[in-house]
């Protein structure tokens, strides 16, 4: 027995050393990680931002409650945590010094103004979320959170997000192309069951390195721990958020008889467009915000009604059964009726209208809201260019751009300017009073903004609505310039693999050419102090390399010609060759603010700007001793 015990000691003491070196190496490997999360730990527990609002102090003239609904909306988006668990626990108001609010994105430019906003702090009672603003809540940034913010998507690792992606599919019965990994963030699980044990299982007691996966698709949002490789991985079912379960057939036809009293439509004239299940508060009708409120949630629905002829869908929320059905924007005068009423403009506050156009951008559409809640930029630019981003995309994954004829632009502007359109200058057209989950559209030209939603659309004067229109089909319906040739199709996004690595700190600017006729890649780079270096990609021997010069002075005025072109503008963007084409050669150049990619069969079509750059970077090379 003596031996046996003493065995089992010397055991212990081994595993004891084996766990202590192990340990040893983990903090080795993740010392720059454990700076960073203490940093961002160490900001997130400062005086600033652990400040309890005081509901007694809140000002609600002040407070935005549109903005804050938004801001939660992103946290639990980002985080995958229920909404209703998220609160607002500090706000302040706040002059950011720049237009990316003082939170820039590698690369960004910003530009230099002071931008009137808010400073917001939302928590789930374990960690906090800082977020800045604009005033209108038209740009929404994520700050700070407990652990770093950046949001290291591009560094999962492939087999990882293919193997989350793959399961979510199967979960969520949708194909791959319509999910998109929303967050990933490295995590040192407690466990071998990465914290999601059940109680019959028998989880190993050990570090293991992973990632937390938040996976979104329209109204549905998942949550994976993965280890290291994604060998392993486990849905943490109480972080998701699923609406799996259909519209009961009960609750699809007391709304449609409801429509069809509100309406007086017929009930074979209408249809059910959407629907999401929502956890329906009583209680708190008559309770401004943000003052203290116990309300009763009632599970239900809210369900979408269109006709035919109608833009707009009318709102319900239903409880379960369908037992109670209440028309949300039954405030609104029915347009189909133009007897009905009229809508009432009321003027922008002064310090919620977007900045000015800059000078080469005809149009502009800021889009906000609706039941997922993001926010999208579209420009219309004097080449034809039509640029659209997604605000907050830190990947700017979502960017697209397309184009259209000059002509086109210029029959757009000629209606601008025949609808008077400086007659809607800084007015607003708002939503009926109760209205939800509707999607607003600021819209600005050279002579102003006017700002509408989709709830009230049909509502405007019609010289406002003729220009919505032309502008919905010039967005929607882009084609090639013919006057000038342009058959290359729209610019689609380089594949994250295909994007070459960024350019070392002495490098101002790089070109890699391949295919053509020999088939043959070169590397060329320009550096800061003027030398250009080309390079053969596979020459062991080093044999075509060249080096030449060319001024300081022209290096900085190379420079200000990539700023002044927004080369951000294109950022992992292609430009392929016309179908059919063969033997081109394809030029892939990268600056500091990004990566564009085009080829000597369509050079000729590409955007003005980028065009400039295009020239300016040959003559370069043509100059160059």
């Amino acid at each position: 027995m003596k031996g046996c015990m003493g065995n089992h000691s010397t055991s212990d003491r081994a595993r004891i050393f084996t766990a202590l070196v192990l340990t040893g190496i983990l903090s080795v490997g993740s010392g720059f990680t454990s700076i960073k999360s203490s940093n961002a730990a160490a900001l997130a527990q400062s005086p600033e931002t652990t400040n309890t609002v005081n509901k007694q102090n809140i000002r609600q003239n002040k407070l935005p409650r549109s903005i804050v609904n938004a801001v939660i909306q992103d946290a639990s988006r980002r985080t995958g945590i229920n909404r209703n668990q998220l609160r607002l626990t500090d706000y302040s108001q706040h002059n950011w010094r720049n237009g990316c609010l003082e939170l820039p994105q590698p690369d960004e430019f910003c530009t230099q103004a002071i931008v009137p906003g808010w400073r917001f702090v939302i928590s789930d009672g374990r960690q906090n979320w800082v977020y800045h603003t604009n005033n209108n809540g038209s740009s929404i940034r994520l700050a700070t959170a407990q652990n770093p913010t950046t949001n290291p998507t591009t560094q999962l690792p492939q087999s990882v997000r293919n193997a989350v992606l793959q399961a979510a599919s199967t979960k969520l019965q949708q194909p791959l192309s319509q999910l998109k990994v929303m967050q990933a963030q490295p995590q040192n699980w407690n466990d071998g069951c990465l914290e999601l044990g059940t109680a019959a299982e028998s989880c190993l007691r050990a570090i293991v390195p992973g990632w937390r996966v938040v996976v979104a698709t329209v109204g549905q949002t998942l949550v994976y721990h993965t280890d290291e490789t994604g060998s392993t991985i486990r849905l943490n079912e109480n972080a998701s958020q699923t609406t799996s379960q259909q519209l009961p057939q009960t609750v699809r036809d007391a709304v449609l008889r409801q429509a069809s009293q509100v309406s007086g439509l017929p009930i074979n004239t209408l249809n059910i467009v959407a629907y999401k299940q929502k956890k329906l508060a009583r209680g708190c009708e008559q309770s401004t915000f943000p003052n203290p409120c116990d309300p009763v949630l009632v599970s239900g629905w809210e369900v979408f009604v269109k006709s035919n002829n109608r833009i707009s869908p009318w709102v319900f929320f239903s409880d379960e059964t369908g037992s109670q059905v209440d028309l949300v924007n039954r405030d609104r005068p029915n347009r189909d009726n133009p007897n009905s009423g009229k809508l009432t403009a009321v003027a922008i506050p002064q310090n919620e209208l977007p900045p000015p156009l800059d000078r080469n951008v005809v149009f502009r559409q800021i889009s906000s809201g609706g039941l997922t809640g993001a926010t999208y930029e579209t420009v219309l630019l004097d080449d034809g260019s039509l640029i659209r981003v997604k605000i907050g995309d830190a990947n700017d994954s979502e960017r697209r751009v397309r184009r259209v004829s000059l002509q086109q632009v210029q029959q757009f502007q000629q209606l601008l300017a025949s609808s008077r359109f400086t007659q809607f200058k800084n007015l607003s057209y708002p939503a009926p009073i109760g209205a939800a989950d509707y999607v607003t559209y600021t819209l600005t030209s050279v002579d102003g903004t006017v700002k509408y939603n989709n709830i009230s659309q049909d509502q405007l004067p019609s010289d406002l609505r003729n220009v919505i229109k032309a502008w919905n089909r010039l967005r929607n319906n882009p084609i090639s310039d013919s006057g000038t040739g342009n058959n290359t199709g729209d610019a689609v996004p380089i594949p994250a693999n295909e994007i070459p690595s960024p350019l070392d700190k002495d490098v101002v600017f790089r070109q890699i050419s391949s295919g053509g006729f020999a088939a043959i890649t070169y590397e060329t780079v320009l550096l800061k102090d003027g030398t250009l270096i080309r390079v053969r990609v596979g020459d062991a021997n080093d044999s075509s390399r060249s080096v030449r010069r060319i001024s300081p002075q022209q290096v900085r005025q190379f420079e200000e010609i990539i700023k002044r072109s927004r080369f951000a503008e294109f950022k992992n963007l292609s430009y392929p060759a016309p179908p059919g084409a063969a033997d081109f050669i394809t030029y892939t150049l990268t600056s500091t603010q990004g990566t564009v990619r085009y080829n000597d069969a369509s050079q000729k079509n590409l955007p003005q700007n980028l065009l400039q750059v295009v020239n300016a970077w040959n003559q370069i090379g043509n100059i160059a001793q």
